[in-house]
């Protein structure tokens, strides 16, 4: 189990369906989000390039480059 928690930088964090929604169009199985508009943690199955994840949660977000701080955690590294 894999997961990428989203932080508030210039923005609040996507919403859950957003952040759910983002990791189906990137190739991963989207799990359980937790957390509040700070930050929110998004568990996922499935191998998932960041980069592509983070363009999409920007492009169904509507958010910037800048609005949020993401951290990763794969099974291995956790």
């Amino acid at each position: 189990m894999s997961f990428v928690k989203v932080e508030k930088n210039q923005s609040s964090a996507p919403s859950e369906a957003e952040m759910k929604k983002a990791m189906i169009e990137s190739g991963g199985v989207p799990g359980e989000v937790t957390g509040t508009n700070a930050a929110r943690t998004l568990t996922y199955t499935g191998v998932v390039n960041h980069t592509v994840y983070e363009n999409k949660l920007i492009e169904v977000a509507k958010g910037k480059r800048n609005s949020w701080n993401f951290v990763w955690a794969d099974a291995q590294a956790a």
